[in-house]
């Protein structure tokens, strides 16, 4: 058996830079956004402004730190 050609060229993905704005076909994930209800979603970057996204902070870490502040002391 012969391997059959596709009969549409593959596209490439399409993203909308979350720094400059700019539509890029080589999209970079920088990001996660996740939900309590529904499914999440994926922030892109071009290839130029990845390395300048800040990473975002950890979920836990952000709720260890807000316990912290309201006990008033360490774990």
């Amino acid at each position: 058996m012969s391997e059959s050609t596709p009969s549409t060229p593959v596209r490439k993905p399409v993203r909308m830079c979350v720094r400059c704005d700019h539509i890029t076909d080589a999209p970079v994930v920088v990001a996660e956004v996740h939900q309590d209800s529904g499914p999440g979603w994926n922030v892109y970057a071009c290839p130029e402004c990845a390395p300048q996204v800040p990473p975002l902070p950890d979920v836990l870490d952000l709720l260890r730190d807000g316990r912290r502040q309201r006990e008033g002391g360490a774990e």
